[in-house]
C-alpha cells in the first residue's frame, strides 16, 4: 500500500472564492495505486450567492507543480443546491499520472459570497454530508 500524508486533506473549511489552489498532497515515492483515488469536494456552510462551478485534480512530479498535469476536471451540477444548505459538490474517482507523486485541487466559481468547501482523498465512496 502507498504512503499517503495524514489528514489526506486538500481543502479544510476553506472559504468559497472564485479561485482555489488546494494545499499540495504527497502520494509518496514507493509505487503507484493499483486502482484511481476516491476524491470528495463538500460545501460544508451554505453560499449566501453565487456558486462554485468546477474542481480540477491535478498531479505533479515535483511539490512546486512547475509542470502540472490536469488529470481530470468535473463541473458541479446546476441541481446543487449552493445557497440553500450544504451539499455534496463532487465525488469522483481519479487516476494519476504514473510517476507523478504530488497532488492538489483546484477550484473555480462564479462570484461565490460566503460558504465554506472541505476535500479530501478517501478510500471508498461516503453517501452522507
Amino acid at each position: 500500500m502507498a504512503y499517503i500524508d495524514a489528514e489526506n486533506r486538500f481543502f479544510a473549511e476553506k472559504t468559497c472564492a472564485s479561485s482555489m489552489t488546494s494545499d499540495v498532497i504527497d502520494l509518496g515515492s514507493t509505487g503507484g495505486f493499483l486502482s484511481p483515488l476516491y476524491i470528495d469536494v463538500t460545501l460544508t456552510a451554505k453560499l449566501t450567492s453565487g456558486s462554485m462551478d468546477s474542481f480540477k485534480l491535478q498531479s505533479a512530479a515535483a511539490e512546486n507543480f512547475a509542470s502540472p498535469v490536469d488529470e481530470v476536471e468535473i463541473t458541479v451540477p446546476a441541481s446543487a443546491p449552493q445557497t440553500s444548505k450544504p451539499c455534496k459538490l463532487a465525488q469522483f474517482h481519479a487516476p494519476i499520472k504514473p510517476g507523478n507523486r504530488y497532488v492538489r485541487l483546484v477550484g473555480t466559481g462564479t462570484s461565490p459570497v460566503g460558504g465554506k468547501v472541505s476535500a479530501s482523498l478517501q478510500n471508498g465512496i461516503r453517501v452522507d454530508l
